[in-house]
């Protein structure tokens, strides 16, 4: 019974909704890392996602990643899909009304959630002023109003609960994103040169960011004041603690004004152009992966994101395959960076991993291996470097303003050119596998005539 309870709580109406096909999922719950390596899970997984079509002009893409608890994640994810795909977009023609339309539903979100807690905040004030006003000191307090304290402590975690989210929406070919937290979207072009490049079109908004770093020092926060919590939300849905109830939060008690704010970052509309080849979205818990395997700028996270996402677009058949493999080699780097700092007895910063979800929307990018292709045959022409023709790319990043993946691909000829080696169709390629052993053992079986006849070995 009470299973089937928590699967009619857990089950939303978007359920029902059409799914993209075009659209791969990966996950990996969050885990705790033991010094011997063994590692177990924290809590049931915090990621929400959407990748639905609403109908032949609207699809709507969105990972939501809880912070303290998962329901304002799975309330705010249901909510913001009806302010958005129930007609609402029938009346909107141009670009900002979009906008508009996207930035209300963030708005509607919020306003819900500050309504659902007014009880909660309610009993958390009478209680507060009950114990006040006995002029009793903490000591006391705890002494004689034990379960009243467990019960204000469980209102305070209750009123702590967030979420960040990011929202792609299509409609009518133009892409349109918002986003609030540290949930993360990638949109990856080719352009003029045929190169894979990679844009960040959402906002991190936690104290890697350096406006988000100065608004809270300018509220007298300094950076001790977030030791533990690196990668703090700075902006989210939900979060009272965090909001009007900062004053009991210990590491934000000191601050003269709300330090979390709510305040999304709206985008669009990128028109959807043949350039564009795939879209990425990411939950908080994966982009705190990525900063902790590659730290400095986010952009060097997001190359190595892009250049694995490319290499299992040449070695999966299905999308979701892509994304899973993908999570897959994360997660298995994350335990390795951290099993690292241990066995060299280095600081190590971080001894878990948060909940991981990857979304990708591919517009045009090639999938070789996928069935329609196999069975159409194939007629790719592959070099022992893993570079792919005209249709694929071989991803290796470099530097500029905008992360970039050289794709070494030609775009007049479905032969590869590599920078610096100009390719020759004649040249013998050095295998990566030594066959000399087996090479030798054939001989010695022709030799003693022990080589089977219905097989050609020369």
């Amino acid at each position: 019974m009470e299973s089937m309870q928590n699967n009619n709580r857990t089950k939303s109406w978007t359920d029902d909704l059409k799914v993209c096909n075009q659209t791969g999922v990966g996950e990996a719950i969050n885990q705790i890392y033991k010094d011997d390596g063994r590692r177990c899970e924290g809590y049931e997984s915090r990621d929400k996602k959407c990748l639905c079509i609403s109908d032949s002009n609207t699809s709507l893409y969105a990972i939501l990643s809880g912070h303290n608890g998962v329901t304002v994640a799975e309330n705010a994810l249901q909510e913001m899909a009806a302010e958005l795909l129930l007609g609402q977009l029938n009346v909107c023609n141009t670009d900002e009304a979009v906008k508009e339309l996207i930035r209300q539903s963030f708005m509607s979100v919020e306003k819900g959630y500050f309504d659902s807690i007014n009880p909660h905040v309610a009993t958390k004030t009478a209680i507060q002023l009950h114990l006040s006003a006995d002029g009793m000191n903490q000591y006391e307090i705890s002494q004689q109003f034990e379960n009243v304290l467990q019960k204000l402590d469980s209102l305070n975690n209750a009123l702590s609960v967030g979420s960040s989210a990011v929202l792609a929406l299509i409609h009518r070919s133009h892409l349109y994103l918002g986003n609030i937290g540290n949930c993360r979207a990638l949109l990856c072009k080719t352009d003029e040169h045929d190169t894979l490049t990679v844009t960040q079109l959402s906002v991190d908004h936690n104290l890697l960011n350096a406006e988000e770093a100065a608004r809270l020092f300018r509220l007298g926060l300094m950076a001790q004041n977030f030791e533990g919590v690196p990668l703090y939300s700075t902006r989210c849905i939900g979060n009272y603690l965090g909001k009007a109830g900062y004053k009991d939060c210990n590491f934000l008690s000191s601050a003269t004004a709300e330090p979390v704010i709510f305040e999304p970052e709206i985008v669009g509309g990128i028109q959807i152009t043949p350039a564009c080849r795939f879209l990425v979205l990411m939950s908080s818990g994966l982009c705190r992966a990525l900063h902790e395997i590659f730290p400095g700028d986010a952009s060097t996270g997001n190359r190595e994101l892009v250049r694995m996402i490319s290499e299992e677009f040449q070695n999966q058949s299905t999308l979701g395959g892509v994304a899973q493999s993908v999570v897959h080699r994360i997660v298995q780097a994350h335990h390795d960076t951290y099993m690292q700092l241990v066995e060299e007895h280095r600081s190590v910063t971080f001894n878990s991993r948060d909940d991981v979800t990857l979304l990708i929307r591919n517009f045009n990018y090639a999938l070789p291996k996928a069935f329609v292709n196999r069975k159409n045959g194939g007629n790719r022409s592959l070099n022992s470097t893993t570079s792919f023709s005209s249709t694929s790319s071989d991803a290796t990043p470099t530097e500029g303003n905008y992360s970039t993946i050289h794709t070494n691909v030609s775009v007049t000829s479905s032969n590869i050119t590599q920078p610096g080696n100009h390719y020759d169709p004649n040249r013998r390629i050095r295998s990566h596998v030594d066959f000399s052993d087996f090479y030798q053992r054939v001989e010695e079986a022709r030799k003693r005539g022990a080589l089977p006849s219905n097989i050609e070995f020369d």
